[in-house]
């Protein structure tokens, strides 16, 4: 491996990667230029997330904690992450919010694609099958998801079912707002082979690496670095039953790696238990798990051809390795403990990729890829694989865009009249609309009255109060009891057919400041 250069295929297939993960984002920078107005930052399928990443890191910038701003509430500064606190420090450095956080794409895709290219170079000694699992792993995306979204088979509930679970195995999906999950699925490979590389005689500083690396993963997702720990674990113990080892050299060797990925397992678990903000997404999040056929259907078109691989030997760690990293995710989305078990999914598709391809290989023996008679069926298979699955979420994402519900973007009035709430000196937090509620922190570091739903306490209550108040249908008594019941110094109109509400709130406001479309009100004491 030290050896092996990445030649033109490679730097192709890393560009491609790279343009993947900035393709939704220069999409709408695009068309602000054309249309007017101002990105948000949220260049994903739900937009509260990365604007709750924006709060997040502006927060690690200015006091290395983050505390929930979503619920107008004094709160710990409980959270460090060590991603967010990086793109904090730039931002405090003068560079903004948006790009402070878009410097992880390419970083994410570099790391995303070394982690694949290293898998491929470990298990598939040959050229052709490297390419095509390189394409495979960093590309594929489900065509039954597509089929059946098109269609619309099995009613609305099965189709958002196989768009989520293709959405977790996609790299696309992780790389449009989301660079710590794909960062995180790219550093997986990488831990696993070091620690093998370490075990099998190599210099002792890989088995320290392979710690350290387990170490990121989980701090930067919790559910990939316990996968990983599970297949360190299921691997050395196979090695122990075949008597390929010791148990007391296998634990030995694994003892350090496990405790350097324990620690910000148990800093997490520490979250969940006292921070009551914590606690509440964990709730909020506890959803029912995906059926067994959805699971079955997200898994199939890599699943199938991987399983040509499973009676293949597995002579060495590594084979052990790669064949019990599905097994040990999916362990980690059947725990009875944790949040978001969806997640465990995520990097599914490298392991697939390796065994699928391997499997393929087994029954061409010495025929290439490109040969006559296979290279039809290749090119077939990699169509299929990536190109209807990749149309569809492309469309999905426009649709998304298109429909107005999510704040992609901001009027200029809106952008101006968080500018100035970002620029009053006077303290307070702010009632909005449930629109742009989760963009308010990100963008004026103030607190707000509802903002993502898993991090807002009473969310359902609290978007029915504030729809009611900002389409007029509250009287002025009834506005004054949700606006200072809210706790907020200040009420933010936005842009979207909001109604004049002066005549509710006049009576315990100070006379409003408008910034075109959008409109600021201060609450008197």
């Amino acid at each position: 491996m030290r050896r092996a250069r990445l030649d033109r295929f490679d730097w192709a297939t890393l560009l491609a990667l790279v343009a993947l993960a900035f393709f939704a984002l220069g999409a709408l920078v695009l068309r602000t230029l054309l249309q007017g107005g101002t990105v948000t930052g949220g260049d994903g399928y739900l937009v509260a997330d990365p604007m709750q990443y924006l709060n997040w890191l502006r927060q690690a910038g200015e006091s290395v904690g983050i505390a929930n701003l979503y619920d107008l509430k004094d709160g710990p500064n409980s959270f460090v992450h060590p991603g967010l606190f990086l793109s904090g420090v730039l931002h405090q450095l003068g560079v903004g919010l948006v790009v402070a956080y878009s410097v992880w794409k390419p970083i994410a895709a570099l790391v995303l694609f070394a982690g694949m290219w290293a898998l491929a170079l470990r298990f598939l000694p040959r050229r052709d099958d490297r390419r095509l699992a390189l394409v495979l792993g960093l590309f594929a995306v489900s065509p039954v998801a597509a089929v059946v979204g098109w269609s619309n088979l099995g009613g609305a509930s099965f189709v958002l079912s196989l768009d989520f679970i293709a959405g977790e195995l996609w790299a696309g999906n992780w790389l449009w707002g989301y660079q710590f999950t794909a960062l995180a699925v790219g550093v997986m490979p990488l831990a696993i082979l070091a620690y093998e590389r370490g075990r099998a005689g190599g210099p002792r500083r890989m088995i320290a690496a392979a710690g350290g690396l387990g170490l990121l993963c989980a701090w930067l997702q919790p559910w990939q670095g316990v996968t990983i720990a599970f297949v360190l674990v299921a691997a050395e113990l196979w090695s122990v039953v075949r008597r390929d080892r010791r148990f007391i050299a296998a634990a030995a060797e694994a003892t350090g790696p496990l405790l350097a990925i324990a620690a910000p397992l148990v800093y997490y678990l520490v979250l969940s238990r006292t921070d009551p903000s914590w606690e509440l997404a964990g709730e909020v999040n506890a959803l029912p798990r995906w059926d067994l056929h959805v699971i079955i259907l997200g898994l199939l078109p890599l699943g199938l051809p991987a399983l040509l691989a499973v009676r293949l030997p597995a002579p060495a760690f590594g084979d052990i390795a790669l064949r019990a990293w599905i097994p040990a995710g999916l362990l980690v989305y059947l725990l009875p403990f944790g949040t978001f078990p969806f997640h465990a999914f995520q990097g599914f598709g490298l392991p697939l990729a390796i065994l699928a391809v391997a499997g393929v290989r087994a029954r061409l023996g010495d025929r290439a890829l490109w040969s006559p008679g296979v290279r039809g069926w290749v090119v077939a298979a990699v169509v299929l694989l990536v190109v209807p699955g990749t149309i569809y979420r492309v469309t999905e994402l426009r649709d998304a865009i298109n429909r107005g519900y999510q704040p992609f973007f901001l009027e200029n009035g809106e952008h101006d009249a968080l500018r100035w709430l970002d620029e009053e000196p006077e303290p307070g937090g702010v009632i909005t609309g449930v629109y742009l509620g989760p963009v308010v922190p990100a963008y004026t570091g103030r607190e707000t009255y509802i903002g993502a739903g898993s991090w807002t306490p009473d969310y359902d209550r609290r978007r029915r109060e504030t729809q009611a108040l900002f389409a007029g249908e509250l009287s002025a008594a009834e506005a004054e009891r949700v606006v200072r019941g809210s706790g907020a110094r200040f009420i933010y109109v936005d842009c979207h057919d909001r109604p004049d509400i002066s005549a509710s709130v006049e009576g315990f406001t100070d006379p409003p400041r408008r910034f075109g479309c959008a409109t600021v009100y201060r609450v008197r004491d």
